[in-house]
């Protein structure tokens, strides 16, 4: 199983997360929640932050498979307070030119690779 936390996107977005609704306003990165293996449409020079979850032993590799030069990646970090259910990390990548990048996560242990699509603008 594995979550996401946090939206700030430039402007207000309201995203059906699970267990319930998430809002805020905010600029900056794209740092979507409670979205799973799902596509995001950035312009270029934004970042975006991409923060998953992991339930038991493990976590997701890094750097993560990109299937385009479309986004880079940036760094990947521990995201803390920890919690007992397993490591949460923040991937962060930037938007470099138009086009379309598929991003899959790898867990090295359990657990499902998640994939995203970022659509550069």
């Amino acid at each position: 199983m594995r979550t996401r936390s946090g939206v700030r996107l430039p402007q207000c977005l309201c995203l059906l997360a699970s267990p319930g609704l998430v809002a805020t306003c905010s600029t900056g990165a794209l740092e979507p929640n409670g979205i799973t293996s799902h596509a995001f449409t950035v312009t270029v020079g934004q970042e975006v932050q991409l923060t998953l979850q992991t339930v038991g032993p493990g976590e997701y590799a890094s750097p993560p498979s990109l299937s385009s030069d479309v986004v880079r990646f940036l760094a990947v970090k521990l995201v803390t307070p920890a919690v007992p259910a397993g490591p949460t990390q923040q991937f962060r990548f930037q938007a470099v030119r138009p086009g379309q990048a598929v991003i899959v996560f790898h867990p090295t242990a359990q657990g499902p690779e998640v994939e995203d699509t970022i659509r550069v603008h």
